[in-house]
């Protein structure tokens, strides 16, 4: 049972999310030849507070630019 694990900074809609995940199912299926039904993917929104690059938070990397 392959597991996509996907965590993103931004806010995504509903629809984006259900597309990435129907997407990334594509493309892994296509590429193993695994059963779809047998693909789980999991999409996490973290807020930019929490999420750092370079000890920074993304909000705040943000509120810079």
């Amino acid at each position: 049972m392959p597991i996509i694990n996907v965590n993103h900074a931004s806010p995504l809609t509903a629809e984006q999310i259900e597309a990435l995940m129907e997407g990334l199912t594509e493309v892994y299926t296509s590429v193993t030849k695994a059963n779809p039904a047998a693909v789980h993917v999991l999409v996490q929104q973290v807020p930019t507070e929490r999420w750092a690059v370079g000890g920074e938070s993304l909000s705040r990397r943000n509120a810079k630019s």
